[in-house]
């Protein structure tokens, strides 16, 4: 758990912290426990990517985690929006392996 959430300090809090630019309530910073971190079991508020029963993160169930799966796309809903055109490989499987192994939201 602790590489998985240093990967989203480093990559994404920048802009997915309170008062950071990033859209919507997440707080991807290192120190905020996953449940102050607003994104698991949280029903996205911008866009589901067409996925039944999508969360920001869906504790067990990575295919159901729009968190990850937006950073498999090339498209609009891209994450990181910039400077992407390439996959990280290694940080999809490490947030992959995460979330897959998450019994739960605590």
């Amino acid at each position: 758990g602790a590489r998985a959430k240093a990967y989203l300090h480093v990559n994404c809090s920048n802009c997915h912290r309170p008062g950071g630019t990033g859209r919507g309530e997440m707080d991807l910073r290192f120190d905020t426990a996953l449940p102050a971190m607003n994104i698991c079991d949280t029903v996205p508020q911008l866009g589901d990517l067409g996925i039944a029963g999508a969360r920001i993160v869906a504790a067990g169930s990575p295919g159901r985690s729009v968190l990850l799966q937006r950073m498999k796309r090339q498209d609009v809903f891209r994450m990181p929006p910039l400077a992407s055109s390439l996959f990280d490989d290694a940080g999809i499987l490490l947030l992959e392996n995460w979330i897959a192994g998450l019994a739960g939201c605590q």
